[in-house]
């Protein structure tokens, strides 16, 4: 259950913001409490890593405490549930602070992304033996185009160095909090948490990831995800 680093035997905590609401999902109930094939999103999701050899604990950041508890409280490795914050950023950051003793590595994972597989999960985790910040990702497929406020095309990137951010996203566990500490003095606010370490100056590679490793935020990527288990089942 840890990573070796240059020798030392490095601990793997994984943290799940799990405090979300799941707006674009219609309806009262947050979507990783929805059922995925009769399981809600959240069992599959962090059954995922406490089924890992590699992984030591794992820190969930929620909103509601106590659903979150009878759901995955019981399941191996979950070592601490914290309430969550108002954004994912806030809510990573609490889980953080409940991590054990450092250095470690950190992998953070969205709720809602239930279908990593696990080639991908020990790959990224052994990365990070070498390497301090890693995203896994996947080359974007589609022509982007990048346009102005009035919804003109301004210009068209080359794909070829275009790749979609998915979680987990790994971290040695102090350029992580350095990250952190440091967006809160800056106030700055990023869409992952990679975009935090980036700004530190640490160098962050891309892992490569599978395309079915979506994120579950509207219906039809519920209806995907549902195809996608069918298929292997």
């Amino acid at each position: 259950m840890s990573i070796d680093v240059g020798g030392v035997q490095v601990p793997v905590s994984v943290i799940i913001p799990a405090a979300g609401t799941g707006t674009r999902m219609g309806g009262g109930t947050a979507k990783q409490f929805l059922p995925l094939r009769g399981e809600p999103v959240l069992v599959r999701t962090v059954g995922l890593f406490s089924r890992c050899p590699l992984v030591d604990e794992i820190v969930i950041a929620a909103g509601n405490l106590e659903t979150t508890r009878q759901l995955v409280g019981h399941l191996p490795k979950v070592a601490r549930i914290v309430p969550g914050g108002q954004t994912r950023q806030e809510s990573v950051w609490a889980a953080l602070q409940a991590v054990h003793s450092r250095p470690r590595i950190v992998a953070v994972h969205d709720a809602a992304r239930p279908l990593l597989t696990p080639e991908v999960l020990e790959g990224v985790l052994c990365a990070a033996a070498l390497h301090p910040a890693l995203v896994v990702a996947v080359p974007v497929q589609d022509t982007i185009k990048q346009v102005d406020d009035e919804g003109r095309v301004v210009a068209t990137p080359d794909r070829r160095a275009l790749w979609a951010a998915q979680t987990p996203q790994v971290f040695w566990a102090d350029v992580l909090v350095r990250a952190f500490r440091q967006a809160m003095a800056d106030g700055f606010s990023g869409t992952d948490d990679a975009s935090l370490v980036e700004r530190t100056g640490v160098p962050v590679r891309v892992f490569r990831g599978e395309p079915g490793n979506i994120k579950l935020t509207t219906p039809a990527d519920f209806r995907a995800a549902e195809a996608a288990l069918e298929g292997g089942a």
